[in-house]
């Protein structure tokens, strides 16, 4: 949809139909401007999805819980509510993909099966259509967007895909009904806010109500504490969300999954030098941080805005010639991606901190960054991240000089033996 702004028809190659199954359901502040300025709000606003004016973290067995409002900046820059959806992504998804149709997007159902490079540069597309032929394809630019299944990585056009530092972890999820839930607001009779449940290191669950009747549950931990249990993936979720905290417990009086129970293995990557002559990945098909901050859609969405821009300056001639006229377009991205990795490395390692640092020391500063302005200037001499960096620095430099003893030490220590 950005691209057909530019005028530029772009052809979406897409092997499946929608409606279809996709996690990822909470939405943020900024991803729900950006859907308006889409024209797509009342078609969204027409599937009564819950409304989401926040989110309420739940420290470990439910102690030290603090409340993170939706915000956005006005016309003078003064900082005030915002809300959003969670959403059922199936019908969520169709609504995005039936629009880009409608405003001129051509979709061509076949399956890709290997870019075209020539030159270094990336040319066009091998695909295989339903009926088992396979075609060629030209363009000017290819695209990525196909999410966790980085399919530029895969066949080595980009740089090397490296994992994350969440990569050893393992999400289970699936729907329940008859949840209980936070009562409404005032915009909606459908409660919606987001709660998380911080138990531990790499160890939380989420709770997101997603339509009228359904909410959404996941528990995330690491992998090899998944694997000491022995227990199935069924075993496993339904224990946790009876164990995991007895504030996630009590809003489940019905533990019958209203769908199958999901697992996601090693989902924290990175890839890079993920643009170059002739192409570009955008979201997940590049880096994939932690969803506990819910910002997947933001990224998908905020980086096409991007795309488009820096597809048309490419196509009109306003890029200079060069070894990869995107290569701004990249650092943008990164510019974002590096802010959020930072926050949620911070809630990781040290959760006190970061309490300390974006709700209450530097709380402005902290919604900022939740609420998308972390691209540029303004990310990066955001007084949180400055906070949050500086700790992480100093932490780091405690970490080096107390890991390894100096040949001084080494020598007193064999002495005293």
């Amino acid at each position: 949809m950005y691209l057909l702004r530019h005028g530029i028809t772009p052809v979406i190659v897409e092997r499946e139909e929608h409606p279809r199954f996709r996690v990822g359901e909470s939405l943020t502040g900024p991803t729900a401007l950006a859907l308006k300025d889409l024209g797509l709000g009342p078609a969204i606003e027409a599937q009564r999805y819950p409304i989401k004016e926040g989110v309420m973290f739940h420290g470990p067995d439910g102690k030290n819980n603090f409340w993170v409002p939706l915000v956005r900046r006005d016309e003078n820059f003064e900082q005030v509510p915002n809300y959003t959806w969670n959403v059922l992504r199936s019908t969520f998804d169709k609504i995005l993909f039936d629009a880009a149709l409608e405003r001129g997007a051509i979709w061509m159902k076949a399956t890709a099966v290997a870019p075209i490079v020539e030159n270094d540069a990336v040319v066009g597309l091998t695909i295989r259509t339903p009926e088992g032929a396979t075609e060629k394809l030209l363009c000017d630019v290819l695209i990525d967007a196909t999410g966790s299944a980085t399919f530029l990585a895969n066949h080595r056009v980009t740089g090397k895909k490296l994992p994350g530092g969440s990569d050893k972890q393992v999400s289970f999820f699936s729907q329940f009904a008859n949840t209980i839930r936070d009562h409404g607001s005032e915009r909606s009779d459908q409660p919606g806010n987001t709660l998380l449940y911080y138990q531990a290191q790499h160890y939380w669950g989420w709770f997101i109500p997603v339509t009228e009747e359904l909410t959404s549950v996941g528990i995330v931990v690491t992998t090899d504490h998944f694997k000491s249990t022995g227990l199935s993936k069924e075993e496993f979720f339904l224990s946790e969300c009876r164990q995991m905290t007895p504030v996630l417990s009590k809003r489940l009086p019905d533990l019958n999954p209203r769908e199958a129970i999901h697992a996601i293995p090693n989902f924290s990557y990175r890839v890079t030098n993920y643009t170059g002559r002739g192409f570009l990945c955008i979201g997940d098909a590049h880096r994939f941080i932690d969803p506990i901050f819910a910002f997947g859609v933001f990224f998908g969405i905020q980086e096409a805005e991007f795309a488009a821009r820096a597809i048309a300056d490419h196509l009109s001639g306003k890029t200079k010639g060069g070894s990869n006229p995107f290569a701004d377009f990249e650092r943008l991205c990164d510019e974002g991606n590096d802010v959020v990795e930072d926050v949620a490395g911070v809630l990781w390692h040290y959760p006190l901190a970061f309490q300390r640092i974006v709700i209450w020391r530097d709380r402005a500063a902290g919604l900022d960054i939740l609420s998308g302005r972390i691209y540029g200037e303004e990310g990066a001499t955001n007084p949180a991240r400055v906070a949050m960096r500086s700790l992480m620095a100093k932490e780091a430099a405690k970490r080096a000089n107390t890991s390894l003893p100096s040949a001084e030490s080494l020598e007193k220590i064999r002495r005293v033996g």
